[in-house]
């Protein structure tokens, strides 16, 4: 089987806008770059746009809470009012930087490696399963320590039906409102879907996330929904 489960988790997480590291808000989960930089990761391979042919998918297993923390920093690090030689520095040289970050982050990520190499698929499961990585996994940031666990699969089929219920997030485009379920805590995100060489972003697309890990949300089935154990998983 192509398809990988496992558990991905930390004490704080924090996914930038991928357009700029200057960015203070994160996504409330993993865009797929993030989980391509994260098996990078754990098989040692530097330049991870080799791995966007994976398909993926997240559910999210505590709700999403948020801090804000802020840290003082140089705005122009090599100004000329720097003063080295003096031994001071301009105070109004100085900027306070304000970051948000997820408490507690944990979600299951489900990973498609079938469009990988065979080599690509072998490392990546032996990696999740010894529990194993080349370089330090990390929840988008390099002070966000990722710490992972692999997940058996048992139950793997695909699901025919035209619009169904799903424990992981979906497009926009295909998400269905559902009044039974008005109370259910969701949010939106823009994520980059792919990714060059040189990290040139792209295949920007718009989804709906269930925040609260309790819920399941409605959406259509473009082929690409499939039960992997007790869930039901949109891959994108």
């Amino acid at each position: 089987m192509s398809v990988v489960a496992f558990k991905l988790k930390g004490d704080y997480a924090h996914f930038s806008h991928p357009a700029t590291i200057y960015s203070s808000l994160t996504y409330p989960v993993p865009p797929k770059t993030a989980i391509m930089g994260f098996l990078g990761a754990l098989i040692g391979e530097e330049e991870h746009f080799r791995l966007r042919d994976i398909l993926y998918s997240v559910k999210v297993n505590r709700e999403i809470v948020k801090k804000s923390f802020v840290f003082n920093g140089i705005k122009f690090a090599l100004s000329k009012n720097m003063h080295i030689k003096e031994g001071y520095q301009n105070v109004k040289e100085k900027k306070q930087f304000y970051r948000e970050l997820i408490c507690t982050p944990e979600y299951t990520v489900f990973v498609d490696l079938s469009r990988l190499t065979e080599n690509y698929r072998q490392a990546i499961k032996d990696a999740l399963k010894k529990h194993q990585t080349k370089f330090t996994p990390y929840l988008g940031i390099n002070f966000c320590i990722a710490d992972f666990e692999w997940i058996e699969i048992e139950r793997y089929e695909k699901i025919d039906d035209a619009v169904c219920d799903i424990d992981t997030f979906s497009r926009k485009e295909d998400f269905e409102f559902d009044m039974d379920n008005y109370n259910v805590k969701l949010t939106t995100a823009h994520m980059a879907c792919d990714v060059e060489e040189g990290r040139f972003f792209k295949d920007f697309q718009e989804f709906i996330i269930e925040i609260s890990g309790q819920k399941s949300i409605r959406s259509k089935n473009r082929d690409n929904i499939y039960r992997i154990n007790d869930y039901k998983v949109y891959f994108v």
